[in-house]
């Protein structure tokens, strides 16, 4: 740790006053705010939004003469800059605070005929005091302040979009009372050309009438993309662990028609046969991005669908990309193991590709080490999907197990109160959970209690029911209604002591509200009043809220956390303090997703969390938004298009699921998590065991794997990409990883 901190005050103290490289130009305007003519800060203004003062400082500075100061509960300095689209831009500046707990919260939006438009940077932080000294917090480096009590704020990177060539900055205090004190020095933007990412794509085969190529997985080959040059080898190899899925793409760019055109291959040979079933063919299909969510997002047609439309015809000119993925059973001998991949036009092979799997000497567990959960609207899928409804919902059960996430049984309890009298049916529910455990391993489960919808207030409202059933007995919610509570209770113990019966009671999560607003003393009270009654009724059950902030007044009731990353430095000490009170903390990856932006932020997503060493992650994104054409992801482009990682059937003769390539890759990435926590325990067995030396190489592998992510990226704006673009970095740190456990396991 003082290592890694040393390191860091080295970097930070070559850094110019303003925080940035001495040959950097610096495009803020008035950065060190000390132009002002007639007493007030040349190019910059005030806005208060509520109780709030800003002024220029003389007598509180970091450089120079001047700063500028902030005061009260919600106010900010703004300025705009000139900015050119295709440029990589950063930001940062120094703060120092004082007073009641304030937040800092820094905007870049863009400015489009003189109106601030879109939001393309949003970063909140927890504002630190001067004694506050910088540390790692949550598997994050959070600045504190340098001996003169400033503070370093690395907001970081954002770019405009095509046509928009000025910026808005914005620096806000919102402070939790009106004695919340800023002061703002040395800002610096920055401009760079965008990092320039080494080609990996590469030549297979050569035909009369054809190229056909290859490229790294986590790069798109678009439909307009021409072959690479360079000489032809036909081979491919792979290396998996384990019980491990492996993906490769092959592009084909024909010159005249191709009619007909699929693939075929036999059993793999090597030490031991694996079953040709192990690899599979999809087509890859591409859907349209008119409207990008920000600058460093693509538009136009993106490779992402997969579907069984094979054989396919194949137009001349325009690149047909065909995505592979071949699993590796657990208990399959280690050693190389060989297929030939054979392309067949119209029924004719026309071409060879050598397939090599290297299965590596560990396996890799059965199911996500990682607590993730998927949502699965098993009502949007059912009417579009035809056949025995039990085969369909299977078929979707299947794809998400397979993809290493857990999702709710497609059944509910059937309980209705009338009288006061409790009639539950748990029938199909108790068959649905029960073959997800049988059939897939289903290990933990959220089991329904009662939910109630805060129609966008994200307040407990008042009039909340239950079965027409009134919840709360007052105004404050902090008592409830014993109309509600007694056949409450009777329903849901009933339900608990089935499933510890039927052996289903599967370290169960208990849900009944979403993003509450926790400044809500209201809301606060009741979900605590719910929260306490469910613990009542069994105490091993884990109460769970999404939320921003897992707040002190909750900690002791609600026990699992599923937080917003972009408030996560804001944060830091109420999630350090309810995991210090036994909370699990998992995070929202919501935005992630997104199929106009690399495919290196789907796969990178587990490894952030490793890094962060959080317990969990929920997408939102499993069937979500096949509810019409205006949401349907077939069809959505404009920009506020969600990350649905299935795509629904388009017609009858269509059988889902239909995944995604970010679907594939968000499994490739959880794979890539359970080598970081192999490699991690093998190496505290070793340390623990008096052999440091022989754990450095996984401790190696572990640093060079964690340097690829920075940080959380931006969720809210999707505007930057604070790690690693460069695939062959990614392959290196991961292939260092499986020879660090490999060597240890000798």
């Amino acid at each position: 740790m003082a290592r890694r901190l040393g390191l860091l005050f080295l970097v930070l103290t070559a850094l110019s006053p303003a925080g940035r490289s001495a040959d950097e130009p610096n495009l803020a305007p008035n950065p060190g705010f000390e132009a002002g003519p007639g007493g007030h800060p040349e190019a910059w203004g005030f806005y208060s939004w509520s109780a709030a003062e800003g002024w220029w400082e003389d007598a509180v500075t970091r450089t120079g003469a001047h700063s500028l100061g902030l005061r009260g509960e919600n106010g900010g300095w703004y300025a705009t800059f000139p900015a050119e689209p295709g440029l990589a831009y950063s930001i940062r500046f120094f703060y120092r605070a004082e007073g009641s707990p304030a937040n800092v919260i820094l905007f870049v939006r863009e400015v489009v005929e003189g109106r601030v438009t879109e939001t393309i940077l949003y970063k909140p932080e927890r504002a630190q005091h001067p004694g506050e000294r910088g540390a790692f917090e949550g598997g994050a480096y959070l600045g504190g302040a340098d001996e003169t009590g400033w503070v370093l704020f690395e907001g970081g990177d954002f770019a405009p979009r095509e046509g928009v060539d000025t910026l808005d900055v914005l620096i806000k205090l919102e402070g939790g009372s009106p004695d919340s004190r800023l002061w703002l020095d040395d800002l610096a933007i920055t401009a760079r050309e965008p990092e320039r990412i080494p080609r990996t794509d590469r030549r297979l085969v050569d035909l009369p009438d054809a190229a056909v190529w290859t490229d790294d997985v986590n790069l798109k080959i678009l439909p307009n993309q021409p072959p690479p040059d360079g000489p032809a080898d036909p081979s491919l190899r792979l290396a998996a662990a384990g019980g491990e899925y492996e993906c490769f793409q092959v592009a084909i760019t024909p010159t005249s028609p191709l009619s007909q055109v699929s693939w075929d291959w036999s059993d793999f040979s090597g030490p031991a046969a694996i079953p040709q079933a192990a690899l599979t063919c999809r087509l890859v299909e591409c859907i349209s991005i008119t409207r990008a969510r920000s600058a460093i997002g693509r538009t136009g047609p993106q490779p992402d669908a997969l579907t069984h439309r094979l054989p396919a015809d194949l137009t001349p000119g325009v690149t047909q990309c065909f995505w592979f993925a071949v699993k590796a059973p657990r208990e399959q001998l280690a050693g190389d193991y060989r297929t030939d991949l054979r392309l067949l036009v119209a029924g004719r092979e026309v071409a060879r590709l050598l397939v090599t799997l290297t299965v590596r000497g560990f396996s890799v567990p059965a199911s996500s080490t990682l607590g993730t959960r998927s949502s699965f609207r098993y009502y949007l899928v059912l009417p579009r999907e035809p056949g025995d409804p039990a085969d369909v919902l299977d078929r979707y059960y299947r794809s998400f197990f397979e993809h290493r996430t857990r999702c709710a049984p497609a059944a509910q309890p059937r309980v209705s109160v009338r009288d006061g009298e409790v009639s539950l049916d748990l029938t199909d529910y108790l068959a649905h959970l029960r073959h997800l455990r049988d059939a897939y391993g289903l290990d933990r489960a959220d089991i329904p209690s009662l939910w109630v919808d805060h129609d966008g207030t994200h307040r407990m409202p008042p009039d909340a029911a239950w079965q027409g059933l009134p919840i709360f007995g007052d105004a404050s919610l902090a008592d409830l209604n014993s109309a509600f509570e007694r056949p409450f209770r009777e329903y849901f113990r009933r339900l608990c002591r089935t499933l510890r019966e039927e052996g289903l009671f599967l370290r169960p999560v208990v849900r009944f509200f979403d993003e509450p607003d926790l400044d809500d003393p209201a809301t606060r009270n009741g979900l605590k009043a719910l929260a306490r009654l469910i613990l009542e009724i069994d105490p091993e059950l884990t109460v769970a809220i999404a939320a921003s902030d897992p707040h002190p007044d909750l900690t002791g009731v609600i026990r699992q956390w599923a937080l917003h990353t972009d408030a996560w430095y804001r944060s830091l000490p109420h999630i350090e303090a309810a995991r210090e009170a036994g909370c699990e903390i998992h995070v929202y990856n919501n935005a992630v997703n997104s199929p106009d932006q690399r495919r290196l932020r789907v796969r990178l997503w587990p490894w952030l969390l490793w890094k962060y060493r959080v317990d969990g992650t929920y997408s939102w994104w499993g069937t979500v938004c096949w509810r019409d054409d205006m949401e349907n992801p077939w069809t959505v482009g404009t920009g506020d298009f969600s990350g649905v990682l299935l795509y629904p059937p388009r017609s009858p003769d269509e059988h889902g699921p239909i995944e995604s390539i970010r679907w594939e890759l968000y499994r490739e990435g959880l794979e890539d998590y359970e080598y970081l926590v192999l490699a991690d325990r093998m190496a505290s067995e070793l340390e623990a065991a008096g052999k440091p030396a022989t754990a450095q190489p996984l401790r190696d592998a572990l640093a060079q794997a964690t340097a690829l992510v920075t940080r959380w990226p931006n969720v809210r704006t999707a505007a930057d990409e604070p790690y690693a673009l460069d695939p062959a970095l990614l392959a290196a740190a991961r292939d260092a990883l499986a020879a660090a456990i490999e060597a240890a396991l000798e």
